[in-house]
């Protein structure tokens, strides 16, 4: 998993231009059949709970057991996104 994360916080660093201030929510990090499924948030949320300092329309990352970051969305829960990708990974 350290991998998936160091993967995951690449991601994130190239999005938010090398902002340190955005990272990886590791109590709602979750193992799944075809990797992990990481949060993130801004680091001071996580560490105050202040609501003003919270990140919105952070769509929660996964990375698959290839190594390949996939963004979710935020219209719907994320079960939607995670059955969704497994569709993608089934035979037809």
């Amino acid at each position: 998993m350290s991998t998936a994360r160091s993967l995951a916080e690449k991601f994130l660093r190239v999005r938010y231009e090398d902002s340190d201030e955005i990272v990886i929510d590791d109590k709602r990090t979750r193992t799944e059949d075809f990797g992990w499924v990481f949060y993130y948030q801004s680091k001071e949320y996580l560490a105050s709970g202040d609501e003003a300092a919270q990140l919105v329309g952070n769509a929660p990352l996964i990375v698959d057991f290839t190594g390949r970051v996939h963004e979710t969305g935020t219209a719907y829960p994320i079960a939607v996104y995670i059955e969704g990708f497994r569709a993608l990974l089934r035979p037809a």
